[in-house]
């Protein structure tokens, strides 16, 4: 019988958050799933544990992760940030003046959209950075290149056509391990990521950011985001750097006054950059 721990993450077999995973979590096993949803769900009824990115520096916030973590009530319990190097990955025999068609993940295809309308190729995005090199392999056309993780150079059935094709070269990925299990309760926990719903009155919102300004607190994000169900209404996206949980429950008595809802999705230690 195995014992050790099973993380999951979106994703296939040779994709970024597995690559991470090695590197953070070597001990532990690893559960690919193909959709936030899906991991999700493993992560509350089997693993306990999940890795989902959430923020990318060229392409922003990954919306629909950050939904899902928002409903699912699961907490965060630690950040990371990865560095990506996509590259344009075909089968051996390949030649990039050959390609016509890129398939990759959505985020993948923003993410190299220059170097794609270059050399005008079509796109179709996949679930999946690593899937999409497999996907090549399965359809066997020289014609058709996948986006990935340079890693795949190891691999002999690929050929890597180019490296280092992203927009801009300072290309980061942030992922947070959620779940209902902290694997690491020793660490300094100094940052907070929550959601806010103003009051629907006039200056409700300005109100409750200056509640942060007045404590000193260090906002790290801020963004707005629809509701869904309720037209014109919005939440927002906060992240903020704090240790002293004193302080934290100051916030939040005074932040019930000017606000309907100040919910916290973690407190977790800041990534190491």
């Amino acid at each position: 019988m195995n014992n050790k721990q099973t993380i999951a993450y979106q994703g296939s077999s040779g994709s970024y958050s597995e690559e991470l995973l090695k590197k953070e979590y070597p001990d532990y096993l690893y559960h690919p799933t193909e959709t936030f949803t899906e991991l999700i769900a493993y992560v509350k009824s089997d693993s306990g544990i999940g890795l989902l990115p959430v923020e990318n520096s060229i392409a922003g916030t990954v919306n629909e992760a950050y939904e899902e973590l928002i409903d699912s009530g699961l907490k965060i319990f630690a950040e990371y940030v990865h560095r990506i190097n996509h590259s344009l990955i075909g089968l051996v025999g390949s030649n990039i003046a050959n390609i016509t068609n890129v398939i990759s993940h959505p985020q993948a295809l923003q993410q190299c959209s220059k170097f794609i309308k270059k050399h005008k190729f079509r796109i179709t995005p996949v679930f999946d950075t690593a899937g999409s090199v497999f996907e090549i392999l399965e359809q066997n056309e020289l014609t058709i290149a996948a986006i990935a993780g340079e890693h795949f150079e190891s691999d002999e059935r690929f050929l890597i056509l180019e490296k280092n094709i992203s927009n801009h070269e300072e290309n980061y990925t942030r992922f947070l391990l959620i779940g209902d299990i902290d694997l690491d309760q020793k660490q300094v926990k100094n940052k907070i990521s929550s959601v806010l719903i103003s009051d629907d009155k006039p200056g409700s919102l300005l109100q409750s950011l200056n509640i942060f300004s007045d404590l000193d607190i260090n906002l790290t994000k801020l963004e707005s985001r629809p509701i869904l169900g309720r037209p014109w209404e919005y939440k927002f996206y906060i992240d903020y750097e704090l240790e002293n949980l004193e302080k934290q429950s100051e916030l939040e008595e005074k932040l019930s006054k000017v606000s309907k809802e100040f919910k916290l999705l973690g407190h977790y230690p800041k990534a190491i950059q």
